[in-house]
């Protein structure tokens, strides 16, 4: 709920006095809702005081209705009526604050109550000076004088438009171009990723082909070693075996020189 404060006066001899005992009838503009509650379009008065003054409490309104305020009962004499908005305010708010709406399209009244004034002028200078020394009044000058400031205006327009649609044009450019770049630097990316692939399976092939020429070297190392160990063991038993033959006939000769002691017997007793 917010709460609106009402404050009343009359013109006196002393001034503005008090608008005591008079009737403030309220009713809303057209049913609503309130959470799941339907509330009809009914109205409710209250009395102002003997200062002048009264308070209600009222649910805010919204884009589908509005309170009408109808201050006095006479209606032949000073008896008025306001349509407003009411703010969804935890503090109280001011009736002579609140924004006119109108009753049938709920929308705000851009008048306030003053009568509409303008001022007439000669030429657009003039216009231009009478406007701004008179900021809350129009200011009218001759029809010539505005289509010309209109037609200068359309120009001025349509010579931004050129220049918008031109820097769009060279933006569009810039991207095309900045995409057809990005799109280049990722093909050179990717021919940079294959051939660095490429590098790489041919080192794993080189390192490999190097690792197998070794192991074949080891390996034709190994059997030459053991060939020629075998070959050292052959010669070793070759020259053992010629020097063992070597020793028997050596043996022989000594036994065939050196006289039997038969024989150098017989030799003594033939003598």
């Amino acid at each position: 709920m917010t709460q609106i404060n009402f404050d009343f006066g009359h013109p006196s001899a002393d001034g503005v006095a008090v608008l005591a005992g008079e009737l403030v009838h309220v009713v809303p503009t057209g049913r609503f809702k309130v959470g799941k509650r339907l509330v009809v379009r009914d109205s409710f008065d209250v009395r102002l005081s003997e200062t002048g003054t009264a308070t209600v409490n009222v649910p805010p309104t919204d884009n589908t209705f509005a309170y009408e305020v109808t201050v006095g009962e006479s209606p032949d004499a000073w008896r008025f009526v306001r349509c407003v908005q009411v703010p969804d305010s935890d503090t109280a708010v001011e009736f002579a604050d609140l924004v006119d709406v109108d009753a049938s399209t709920l929308a705000p009244t851009l008048n306030t109550g003053a009568a509409l004034t303008y001022l007439l002028a000669s030429s657009l200078q003039e216009a231009q000076s009478m406007s701004a020394a008179n900021p809350g009044q129009m200011v009218f000058y001759p029809e010539g004088q505005a289509k010309t400031v209109a037609s200068q205006i359309l120009e001025d327009l349509t010579g931004a438009r050129a220049v918008v649609e031109s820097q769009s044009a060279a933006a569009a450019q810039a991207a095309n171009a900045a995409q057809a770049s990005a799109a280049g630097a990722q093909a050179a990316s990717v021919q940079a990723a294959d051939a660095a692939q490429a590098a790489s399976d041919a080192s794993q092939a080189a390192s490999a082909q190097v690792t197998a020429v070794a192991d074949s070297i080891t390996e034709s190392k190994t059997v030459v070693e053991s060939h020629a160990n075998e070959a050292l063991t052959a010669i070793d038993e070759a020259v053992k075996s010629v020097q063992d033959k070597a020793s028997d006939v050596s043996g022989e000769d000594r036994t065939d020189a050196m006289p039997t002691d038969s024989t150098d017997s017989a030799s003594s007793q033939e003598a």
